[in-house]
């Protein structure tokens, strides 16, 4: 199917407007790349099962709605399909030869079974852009094995890497699942992209991504290496981790070592939170003039900041690093997070009061922005959530709408690919669609 243009009848809602993408998708990443497309106005379809997207039933406040469901899926449509049943997949062939694109994070065997898999769809309509999302690559030994990101933190390293503990367990970061929202975001890259070439040669293609190579890419910074040059972490895992394990040290002993490789001394002080009188603030002076002016309104000097020429890879150097951070942290712990904000800020040094995502709701510049927004849901509850974060000037944007029902436009869809009411009704009778 070659995706005509929309005519030029009025303002766009999005730039994507005309383009219909069908996402078999749960959880996180591939309804999260569905929320992004549309946004941008894409037509997204969520094909669910009668039992619905697994994320609906966790945490939830009304029956098939959810807590974690609602801000995940906001602008889709949603139509419930049994697959296992021959009637339905007649409704999912008219479906697909509808569509532009696909979007799956399902299991190999799963996607087979169900009959999403590329290429079962793909001879159906081969001019279909399909992402295929899996947790660890469609190659190796672990391509058909589930994941999840908490999961993918672990074995990619993030978890050491970020060397949280608590009552002596490693903790991992709960603050976001960004490996999942990073795959959603590569996925939507993905149509968009497929879209384009497909622009250009007249075939649509798979595309493929992973839980695992957006961990990876997310650290991309530690991940890199210079042959004859390992970094401090490289050396710790080379030469001291090997020790440590031999002499049987415990997982805090040896988070309590790598630590001390895995951040660079200087950031210690220039990059990090600091804990003020009544709180907390963050400090981010990577730039070398930024914490020219920190030392300045301290009045300390730093000659890693102020020398050029200076080693600091002496153990002198090192003792003296670790004397500045104790000076830093004792002074930023001797007065209020407001006062160092302003002081700071007054000298054009990047900070900010470590904060509660909570006061994000009713903060100014997230609402100046649209970062957050309120909808009302279909449960008669008003809803806040995040808001789209790309602003097209060109054209209307599409109208943000709330997280569907289960099934909520299973007859508005039927009807746009054609089926008659009394064919709808027959579907519905024979449980094929609910």
């Amino acid at each position: 199917m070659s995706q005509k243009p929309v005519p030029n009848s009025g303002p766009l809602e999005g730039p994507l407007q005309g383009i219909r993408v069908l996402e078999f998708g749960s959880f996180v990443a591939g309804p999260w790349a569905g929320q992004l497309l549309a946004d941008m106005g894409a037509d997204v379809i969520k094909v669910e099962p009668p039992s619905g997207d697994p994320w609906r039933h966790a945490n939830p406040f009304a029956p098939n709605e959810s807590r974690v469901f609602v801000p995940l899926n906001r602008g889709v449509r949603s139509i419930c399909l049994d697959l296992k049943q021959e009637l339905a997949r007649s409704v999912l062939k008219k479906l697909i030869e509808s569509a532009d694109g696909v979007v799956s994070n399902n299991r190999v065997d799963t996607a087979v079974k169900l009959g999403i898999d590329y290429a079962t769809v793909s001879k159906i309509n081969p001019q279909l852009v399909y992402v295929d999302i899996t947790a660890y690559g469609p190659n190796g030994p672990r391509a058909d094995m589930p994941g999840f990101d908490l999961i993918l933190q672990g074995y990619t390293g993030a978890v050491t890497s970020e060397g949280k503990m608590n009552d002596g367990q490693p903790e991992v970061v709960w603050s976001s699942s960004y490996i999942d929202l990073s795959t959603g975001y590569a996925a939507a890259n993905g149509i968009l992209a497929g879209i384009i070439g497909r622009g250009k040669t007249g075939r649509g293609q798979l595309v493929s991504t992973s839980l695992l190579g957006n961990a990876i890419a997310m650290q991309t910074l530690r991940v890199a290496d210079i042959e004859g040059m390992p970094a401090p972490a490289r050396t710790w895992y080379d030469n001291v981790y090997p020790e440590l394990t031999r002499q049987g040290a415990s997982y805090e002993e040896l988070q309590n070592s790598y630590q001390q490789a895995v951040r660079p001394l200087i950031y210690r002080c220039y990059y990090r939170a600091y804990r003020t009188l009544d709180g907390g603030l963050t400090l981010g002076t990577l730039a070398v003039h930024a914490r020219k002016r920190l030392l300045d309104v301290f009045g300390l000097k730093d000659p890693r900041v102020t020398d050029p020429e200076y080693d600091d890879s002496t153990p002198e150097a090192t003792e003296q690093g670790k004397r500045l951070t104790m000076e830093f942290e004792e002074i930023f712990a001797g007065k209020t997070t407001d006062h160092w904000f302003k002081k700071l800020r007054a000298h054009d040094i990047p900070c900010d009061p470590i904060r509660y995502v909570e006061e994000m709701i009713e903060d100014e510049q997230v609402l100046a922005n649209r970062y957050v927004i309120e909808l009302d849901h279909h449960t008669g509850h008003k809803i806040r959530t995040s808001g789209p974060i790309l602003r097209f000037e060109d054209g209307m944007p599409p109208e943000n709408k709330s997280s569907p029902a289960l099934g909520e436009h299973t007859d508005e869809v039927l009807a746009d690919i054609g089926y008659k009411p009394d064919e709808i009704a027959e579907l519905r009778s024979q449980g094929s669609v609910t």
